[in-house]
């Protein structure tokens, strides 16, 4: 399947802005007052799809599976010219807002940034849906590229995620829920459902394309799933708005800094990292640092007495942490 490359935030971005050096200005530690998670209580696993439940972002394969409907046409040409539009509004943008290169040390300035950056994603959208690059796409389109990308591991989940999904869904007192900026639902639940892991509709919050739903041809509009009063999932506040809404215990795994949000204000986040860490995931650490917000290898994390975001490598990593927990 096709590749193209993501029109979405990137480290690089940031890192042509902003200099490593930035990192180890003075900084006031922002700790969170939320309760340390109690295992005792029911908890509600809020979990990012691209990076995290699967190995890297999937947007390109969705691209690819467009791209592969019309192969007259020069999809890939316009996506590419997409990706640099985003690209370089996403830079000049955090040129202006941070002119001297020196990011937020506290929360409530790093929430600002991140609000006033959402214009950047919403004037992307707004190009991605005016291109018509997922025009004519039916689910059915959808279903058999999501299964053709897995079979080709162009998709790839997470180690040990499917194992830690049927372990939360065979125990009542869990909740699991998929949070995405992603532009298809339809396209996750393929992908999942192509992997043996079934998660329902419902327990999906991400945006689709348009007619979807209906089994019409998409127009190639990207829109909210809750067409009534829904809106769209673009940002990190965006994502933060959709998690408070749910009740209860909350855990949520996250990769990149539209996760930071959720990440701190969770009764307990997890961040997941590769080794070597990948570009978003550096972001995310850097943020953190800058924040002073203490991020621990979650298998060192027993008690929680201490630390209330944690790092992990895979959902085998995240499984036996919550077995250790249980005796």
């Amino acid at each position: 399947m096709s590749s193209a490359p993501v029109a979405r935030p990137a480290a690089a971005c940031t890192r042509n802005v902003v200099s490593e050096g930035t990192l180890s200005l003075p900084r006031e530690r922002t700790m969170s007052t939320k309760h340390v998670l109690d295992k005792a209580h029911p908890v509600h696993w809020i979990v990012d799809w691209d990076g995290t439940i699967t190995q890297k972002d999937t947007l390109d394969t969705l691209v690819g599976i467009a791209a592969s409907t019309k192969p007259a046409l020069p999809t890939l040409h316009h996506w590419q010219r997409l990706s640099k539009a985003y690209v370089d509004e996403y830079t000049a943008t955090l040129e202006r807002l941070v002119p001297n290169g020196a990011l937020p040390n506290t929360v409530h300035q790093e929430k600002q940034l991140l609000k006033q950056l959402k214009d950047v994603e919403a004037h992307s959208l707004s190009r991605v849906s005016s291109s018509a690059i997922f025009a004519g796409l039916t689910s059915h389109v959808i279903e058999t590229g999501a299964q053709q990308a897995i079979t080709s591991h162009h998709v790839q989940l997470r180690h040990g995620f499917s194992s830690f999904l049927q372990s939360i869904q065979s125990q009542a007192h869990h909740s699991f829920t998929i949070l995405s900026v992603n532009w298809s639902r339809h396209f996750i639940r393929s992908c999942l459902e192509a992997s043996a892991s079934t998660v329902p509709s419902h327990a999906i919050l991400a945006n689709e394309l348009d007619n979807l739903c209906s089994d019409e041809p998409s127009t190639g509009q990207i829109v909210p799933t809750n067409n009534v009063d829904g809106d769209l999932i673009m940002s990190s506040g965006d994502k933060l708005e959709r998690m408070q809404a749910i009740k209860g215990q909350k855990v949520y795994i996250g990769d990149s800094w539209t996760d930071i949000e959720c990440l701190i204000a969770a009764d307990f986040g997890i961040c997941m990292r590769d080794d070597p860490m990948g570009t978003s995931q550096k972001q995310l650490a850097h943020a953190l640092e800058r924040l002073g917000i203490p991020c621990p290898r979650l298998r060192d994390c027993h008690e929680l007495n201490h630390s209330h975001v944690a790092w992990a490598t895979d959902f085998a990593e995240i499984q036996d942490w919550i077995e250790s927990r249980s005796t």
